[in-house]
Protein backbone atom coordinates (compact mmCIF):
# COMPACT_ATOMS: atom_id res chain seq x y z
CA UNK A 1 0.00 0.00 0.00
CA UNK A 2 1.37 3.28 -1.24
CA UNK A 3 0.78 6.02 1.54
CA UNK A 4 1.34 9.81 0.51
CA UNK A 5 2.65 12.02 4.06
CA UNK A 6 1.89 15.42 4.15
CA UNK A 7 4.17 18.25 5.05
CA UNK A 8 1.67 18.47 7.84
CA UNK A 9 2.57 15.02 8.99
CA UNK A 10 6.79 15.68 9.25
CA UNK A 11 5.34 18.68 11.28
CA UNK A 12 3.57 16.72 13.59
CA UNK A 13 6.38 14.39 14.04
CA UNK A 14 8.76 17.14 14.47
CA UNK A 15 6.47 18.52 17.38
CA UNK A 16 6.60 14.97 19.53
CA UNK A 17 10.20 14.81 19.84
CA UNK A 18 9.88 19.03 20.53
CA UNK A 19 7.39 18.35 23.24
CA UNK A 20 8.01 15.10 24.59
CA UNK A 21 4.09 13.96 24.17
CA UNK A 22 1.50 12.98 21.14
CA UNK A 23 -0.94 15.34 23.80
CA UNK A 24 1.75 18.44 23.78
CA UNK A 25 1.87 17.93 20.17
CA UNK A 26 -1.70 17.89 19.31
CA UNK A 27 -2.48 20.61 21.65
CA UNK A 28 0.40 22.87 19.68
CA UNK A 29 -1.19 22.08 16.44
CA UNK A 30 -5.11 22.30 17.68
CA UNK A 31 -5.73 18.59 16.60
CA UNK A 32 -7.09 15.47 18.33
CA UNK A 33 -4.02 13.33 20.13
CA UNK A 34 -5.85 10.60 17.96
CA UNK A 35 -5.13 12.73 14.52
CA UNK A 36 -2.01 13.02 15.13
CA UNK A 37 -1.61 9.53 16.32
CA UNK A 38 -2.96 8.60 12.79
CA UNK A 39 -0.10 10.67 11.08
CA UNK A 40 2.61 9.12 12.26
CA UNK A 41 1.15 6.04 12.14
CA UNK A 42 0.76 6.74 8.13
CA UNK A 43 4.54 8.00 8.20
CA UNK A 44 5.47 4.50 10.05
CA UNK A 45 3.69 2.26 7.40
CA UNK A 46 5.23 4.43 4.29
CA UNK A 47 8.77 4.03 6.02
CA UNK A 48 8.48 0.58 7.05
CA UNK A 49 9.44 1.32 10.40
CA UNK A 50 8.90 2.60 13.86
CA UNK A 51 9.54 6.00 14.43
CA UNK A 52 8.51 6.58 17.83
CA UNK A 53 8.89 4.61 21.23
CA UNK A 54 5.81 4.52 22.82
CA UNK A 55 6.91 2.10 25.91
CA UNK A 56 6.73 4.85 28.56
CA UNK A 57 4.40 7.75 28.98
CA UNK A 58 6.42 9.92 26.70
CA UNK A 59 7.12 9.61 23.24
CA UNK A 60 10.44 9.25 21.82
CA UNK A 61 12.38 8.98 18.48
CA UNK A 62 13.98 5.80 17.46
CA UNK A 63 16.89 5.69 15.90
CA UNK A 64 15.19 5.79 12.28
CA UNK A 65 13.19 8.55 13.41
CA UNK A 66 16.74 10.75 14.61
CA UNK A 67 18.55 9.75 11.27
CA UNK A 68 15.19 11.53 9.27
CA UNK A 69 14.90 14.59 11.71
CA UNK A 70 17.64 16.79 10.24
CA UNK A 71 16.18 16.38 6.68
CA UNK A 72 12.43 16.51 7.98
CA UNK A 73 13.10 19.71 9.37
CA UNK A 74 14.81 20.97 6.18
CA UNK A 75 12.02 20.26 3.96
CA UNK A 76 9.22 21.85 6.39
CA UNK A 77 12.00 24.92 6.52
CA UNK A 78 12.29 24.89 2.75
CA UNK A 79 8.37 24.43 2.68
CA UNK A 80 7.14 27.72 4.72
CA UNK A 81 9.57 29.99 2.95
CA UNK A 82 7.28 29.30 -0.42
CA UNK A 83 4.47 31.87 0.75
CA UNK A 84 7.78 34.58 0.43
CA UNK A 85 9.13 33.24 -2.99
CA UNK A 86 5.52 33.80 -3.80
CA UNK A 87 4.84 37.19 -2.18
CA UNK A 88 6.15 39.83 -3.98
CA UNK A 89 6.84 42.01 -0.69
CA UNK A 90 8.76 39.51 1.21
CA UNK A 91 6.91 40.15 4.09
CA UNK A 92 4.02 37.95 4.65
CA UNK A 93 3.61 34.33 6.52
CA UNK A 94 5.25 32.98 9.37
CA UNK A 95 8.71 33.97 11.36
CA UNK A 96 9.73 31.04 14.10
CA UNK A 97 11.46 33.53 16.65
CA UNK A 98 13.13 32.62 19.36
CA UNK A 99 13.57 34.59 22.40
CA UNK A 100 15.01 35.30 26.29
CA UNK A 101 12.63 35.45 29.03
CA UNK A 102 13.46 39.33 29.25
CA UNK A 103 12.70 40.12 25.43
CA UNK A 104 9.57 38.56 25.94
CA UNK A 105 8.44 41.20 27.99
CA UNK A 106 10.44 44.01 27.32
CA UNK A 107 11.76 44.43 23.83
CA UNK A 108 9.15 42.49 21.34
CA UNK A 109 5.75 43.43 22.36
CA UNK A 110 7.06 47.05 20.81
CA UNK A 111 8.57 45.00 17.52
CA UNK A 112 4.77 42.96 17.43
CA UNK A 113 3.05 46.86 17.60
CA UNK A 114 5.44 48.28 15.02
CA UNK A 115 5.02 44.95 12.89
CA UNK A 116 1.42 45.25 12.83
CA UNK A 117 1.74 48.27 11.04
CA UNK A 118 4.80 48.37 8.69
CA UNK A 119 4.22 44.42 7.83
CA UNK A 120 0.61 43.09 8.61
CA UNK A 121 0.92 39.81 6.71
CA UNK A 122 3.85 38.81 9.29
CA UNK A 123 3.32 36.58 11.52
CA UNK A 124 5.60 36.18 14.76
CA UNK A 125 5.84 32.27 16.32
CA UNK A 126 8.02 33.04 19.26
CA UNK A 127 9.22 30.37 20.97
CA UNK A 128 11.04 31.20 24.39
CA UNK A 129 14.20 29.63 25.73
CA UNK A 130 17.50 30.09 27.09
CA UNK A 131 20.22 31.85 25.24
CA UNK A 132 22.05 28.43 24.95
CA UNK A 133 19.34 26.39 23.82
CA UNK A 134 17.84 28.84 21.34
CA UNK A 135 21.29 29.40 19.35
CA UNK A 136 21.15 25.33 19.10
CA UNK A 137 17.33 25.86 18.00
CA UNK A 138 18.92 28.18 15.11
CA UNK A 139 21.91 26.28 14.19
CA UNK A 140 19.52 23.25 13.79
CA UNK A 141 16.98 25.24 12.06
CA UNK A 142 13.75 24.91 14.07
CA UNK A 143 13.99 28.92 14.54
CA UNK A 144 14.81 31.55 12.03
CA UNK A 145 15.98 34.06 14.29
CA UNK A 146 17.23 34.45 18.17
CA UNK A 147 16.96 37.69 20.47
CA UNK A 148 19.73 36.17 23.08
CA UNK A 149 22.59 37.44 24.84
CA UNK A 150 25.62 37.84 23.01
CA UNK A 151 27.61 34.23 22.98
CA UNK A 152 30.62 34.41 24.88
CA UNK A 153 32.65 33.49 22.07
CA UNK A 154 33.00 34.68 18.39
CA UNK A 155 30.31 33.35 15.99
CA UNK A 156 30.70 31.33 12.83
CA UNK A 157 30.97 33.41 9.90
CA UNK A 158 27.40 32.04 8.27
CA UNK A 159 25.31 33.80 11.48
CA UNK A 160 25.44 37.65 11.83
CA UNK A 161 24.25 39.74 14.86
CA UNK A 162 22.50 43.09 15.72
CA UNK A 163 22.65 44.73 18.71
CA UNK A 164 19.77 45.53 20.56
CA UNK A 165 20.42 46.27 24.03
CA UNK A 166 23.86 47.08 25.61
CA UNK A 167 22.81 46.27 29.18
CA UNK A 168 25.00 47.71 32.50
CA UNK A 169 25.74 44.78 35.09
CA UNK A 170 24.03 46.00 38.24
CA UNK A 171 24.05 45.11 42.02
CA UNK A 172 19.85 44.72 42.57
CA UNK A 173 19.29 45.41 46.49
CA UNK A 174 16.32 46.51 48.60
CA UNK A 175 17.73 48.75 51.67
CA UNK A 176 20.37 45.90 52.02
CA UNK A 177 23.17 46.38 55.10
CA UNK A 178 26.44 47.78 53.35
CA UNK A 179 28.04 50.80 52.39
CA UNK A 180 29.31 49.82 49.21
CA UNK A 181 28.80 47.48 46.51
CA UNK A 182 31.78 44.81 48.24
CA UNK A 183 30.04 45.14 51.35
CA UNK A 184 26.39 44.40 50.45
CA UNK A 185 27.52 41.30 48.36
CA UNK A 186 29.75 40.08 51.78
CA UNK A 187 26.80 41.31 54.22
CA UNK A 188 23.58 39.80 52.48
CA UNK A 189 22.43 36.42 51.19
CA UNK A 190 23.23 36.26 47.13
CA UNK A 191 21.01 35.28 45.09
CA UNK A 192 23.32 34.05 41.98
CA UNK A 193 22.11 34.90 38.71
CA UNK A 194 23.06 31.22 36.43
CA UNK A 195 26.76 31.41 36.55
CA UNK A 196 26.17 29.06 33.23
CA UNK A 197 24.13 31.04 30.97
CA UNK A 198 25.39 33.30 29.07
CA UNK A 199 24.70 36.53 31.36
CA UNK A 200 25.04 34.92 34.16
CA UNK A 201 29.14 34.87 33.05
CA UNK A 202 29.60 38.20 33.49
CA UNK A 203 28.64 38.44 37.13
CA UNK A 204 30.45 35.19 38.27
CA UNK A 205 33.41 37.17 36.31
CA UNK A 206 32.91 40.42 38.25
CA UNK A 207 33.10 38.48 42.00
CA UNK A 208 36.44 36.33 40.55
CA UNK A 209 38.15 40.10 39.39
CA UNK A 210 37.36 41.29 42.70
CA UNK A 211 38.13 38.43 44.69
CA UNK A 212 35.15 38.09 46.54
CA UNK A 213 34.33 35.08 48.50
CA UNK A 214 30.84 34.43 48.33
CA UNK A 215 28.58 31.36 47.74
CA UNK A 216 25.17 31.44 46.48
CA UNK A 217 22.02 30.75 48.62
CA UNK A 218 20.26 30.19 45.11
CA UNK A 219 20.93 29.93 41.84
CA UNK A 220 18.54 30.52 38.80
CA UNK A 221 18.45 31.23 35.23
CA UNK A 222 15.14 33.37 35.47
CA UNK A 223 15.70 37.34 36.09
CA UNK A 224 12.15 38.19 36.96
CA UNK A 225 12.08 35.53 39.72
CA UNK A 226 15.86 36.61 40.96
CA UNK A 227 13.90 40.54 41.07
CA UNK A 228 11.06 39.59 43.00
CA UNK A 229 13.28 37.61 45.60
CA UNK A 230 14.98 40.69 46.00
CA UNK A 231 12.00 42.60 46.39
CA UNK A 232 10.83 40.35 49.16
CA UNK A 233 14.17 41.08 51.21
CA UNK A 234 15.69 37.63 50.46
CA UNK A 235 19.47 38.93 49.35
CA UNK A 236 21.40 40.50 46.56
CA UNK A 237 21.78 39.80 43.33
CA UNK A 238 24.30 40.74 40.36
CA UNK A 239 22.24 41.30 37.22
CA UNK A 240 22.48 43.07 34.20
CA UNK A 241 19.90 46.04 33.62
CA UNK A 242 17.78 44.67 31.45
CA UNK A 243 14.56 46.19 29.51
CA UNK A 244 11.60 46.01 31.70
CA UNK A 245 13.16 45.60 34.84
CA UNK A 246 11.11 49.36 36.42
CA UNK A 247 13.34 50.23 38.71
CA UNK A 248 11.48 53.53 39.54
CA UNK A 249 7.92 51.41 40.12
CA UNK A 250 9.69 48.49 42.42
CA UNK A 251 11.34 50.67 45.06
CA UNK A 252 14.51 48.78 43.99
CA UNK A 253 18.34 50.21 44.27
CA UNK A 254 20.28 49.54 41.07
CA UNK A 255 24.19 50.10 41.86
CA UNK A 256 26.00 50.15 38.02
CA UNK A 257 29.04 47.99 38.14
CA UNK A 258 32.12 49.29 35.60
CA UNK A 259 33.84 48.32 34.08
CA UNK A 260 31.75 48.41 30.39
CA UNK A 261 33.72 45.00 29.68
CA UNK A 262 30.64 43.30 32.22
CA UNK A 263 27.46 44.78 30.17
CA UNK A 264 25.17 42.22 28.67
CA UNK A 265 24.43 42.94 25.15
CA UNK A 266 21.57 41.57 23.60
CA UNK A 267 21.28 40.68 20.00
CA UNK A 268 19.39 39.44 17.18
CA UNK A 269 20.97 36.50 15.98
CA UNK A 270 20.36 35.21 12.25
CA UNK A 271 21.64 33.53 9.46
CA UNK A 272 23.95 35.29 6.90
CA UNK A 273 22.42 34.08 3.67
CA UNK A 274 18.80 33.41 4.10
CA UNK A 275 15.85 33.08 1.18
CA UNK A 276 13.94 35.52 3.75
CA UNK A 277 16.18 38.45 3.95
CA UNK A 278 13.20 41.06 3.92
CA UNK A 279 11.54 39.23 6.53
CA UNK A 280 14.64 39.77 8.29
CA UNK A 281 15.11 43.34 7.89
CA UNK A 282 11.56 44.05 8.33
CA UNK A 283 11.85 42.43 12.05
CA UNK A 284 15.54 44.52 12.48
CA UNK A 285 13.86 47.30 11.79
CA UNK A 286 10.94 46.75 14.03
CA UNK A 287 13.06 45.68 16.86
CA UNK A 288 15.30 48.64 16.67
CA UNK A 289 12.18 50.77 16.20
CA UNK A 290 10.71 49.82 19.15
Amino acid sequence: MIVTVDIRYLESLIAIVELGSIARAAQAQNLTPAAVGQRILAMENHFNTELLNRSTHKATPTEACLSLLPRMRHIVSEYRELNADIDYSGVSGKLHLGAISTALTGIIPGAIKQLALTSPGLILQIKPGTSNSLYVDLTERRIDAAIIASPPYKLPREYQSLLLRDEPLILLSNHAPGSNIREKLLQNPYICYDSQSWGGVKARQYIKDRKIRIEPCYELDALETIKTLVQQDMGVSLVPQWAGLGLSTSNLQAEVIKPNHYRRQVVLLTRVSSSREKVVTALSQALMAS
